[in-house]
């Protein structure tokens, strides 16, 4: 008899509440598109930057759907995103969307890209 150990995979992206809701208002504002870009990009100061945008889904996307919204993801970009937490976050030091990427080695100072 062979033990069978189910693999269970992190998901390709998880979106707190505070980004969904943040998403919604801006997406309102977004006429002829459908949700939500997030892509990696070569550049910035660590070698790979994020990028935010609102579109509609490409040939062969990764499509999360959660919380009401849909996130595309080109394949390229999903390789380096597994398992990353879309946040949203709004304070004395200013508000916007934060990646957190446990593929993620290091950063920049701004935040704005990082290295694998």
């Amino acid at each position: 008899m062979t033990d069978t150990i189910a693999k269970t995979s992190a998901p390709l992206l998880s979106v707190t509440e505070a980004a969904a809701e943040e998403v919604k208002k801006l997406l309102a504002n977004e006429p002829g598109t459908s949700g939500l870009r997030l892509e990696v990009k070569g550049g910035g100061c660590s070698g790979m930057s994020y990028g935010l945008g609102f579109d509609n889904p490409r040939e062969n996307d990764n499509i999360v759907e959660t919380q009401g919204i849909k996130v595309f993801v080109d394949p390229k970009s999903a390789i380096y995103l597994k398992g990353t937490l879309l946040d949203f976050q709004g304070g004395l030091e200013g508000k916007g969307f934060a990646i957190k990427n446990p593929q993620a080695k290091g950063s920049c100072g701004c935040g704005q890209s990082f290295s694998v």
